[in-house]
Order: C-alpha cells, then structure tokens, then sequence
C-alpha cells in the first residue's frame, strides 16, 4: 500500500511502514530523484510561481527523470504492491505537495497500487472577535 505522510507525523504509519524521504533537503539516494529542485521550493515559498505552476514543473521535473531512473520507480511501486510504504516530505496534510502528486504519478504508472489517504486536519476558521 502506498501512503503520503508530513515527516513529523511518521508515527501515525502502520509499523512496519517503509518511509521515503523525497524531500530536497533530507532525501538520500536513490530517493532523492524524487525531489523537487531548490529553486522550485524557494520559487514556489516565495509566492514566485502558483501552486499550479509548481505541479507543472514537477511534472516536468519527474517526465525527465523518468527515463533515466525508470528501475527506481519500478523499485519503489515494487515495495508498495507488496508492502507499506510512505512518500513523506515536510509539508502539511492538506496542503499543495509534492508527494501528492508523486503519489498520482505512481497511480497512473501502475494503477495496482492501493493508496491509504492520509488524515487531513479540519480547517479552523478564524473569527475576528473586534
């Protein structure tokens, strides 16, 4: 099964989870293919480039790579289709997110693959007291 997880939240996983780093900061190969560049973090924190911008660039980023690093992808679908395993970056559940869109991505290359949603927090809406 395929799960997406905010890194400080790894203990909700099911033991035995296999966590992935895909974050540009923290990953380590041969995970960190699966990272966004720099520039597309600081662009996209900066309010440079929308969050539709960013889905397209990493896209993009991930047709690239694809070619050069298909037994990796193939490696990681391998794991979920035979155990847990959790794309896991630092951004908030519910928030615009690489890991979701990797996640998307792996569902379109092989669409045996379970995914378990993450849980997202309720919004709370703020009120203006005065």
């Amino acid at each position: 099964m395929l799960h997406t997880v905010q890194i400080s939240k790894i203990k909700s996983l099911p033991a035995g989870t296999q966590v992935i780093d895909i974050t540009i900061k923290s990953s380590e190969p041969p995970w960190n293919i699966f990272a966004p560049t720099w520039e597309m973090v600081n662009d996209f924190k900066a309010g440079k480039i929308s969050e539709n911008a960013y889905t397209k660039q990493y896209m993009e980023l991930m047709r690239t790579r694809y070619p050069r690093n298909k037994s990796i992808f193939r490696q990681l679908i391998q794991k979920a289709l035979q155990n847990n395993v959790a794309l896991a970056c630092y951004c908030e559940p519910g928030e615009i997110c690489h890991r979701h869109i990797l996640k998307d991505i792996f569902l379109t290359i092989d669409p045996r693959l379970e995914y378990v949603p993450e849980p997202v927090p309720p919004r709370i809406e703020q009120f203006v007291l005065f």
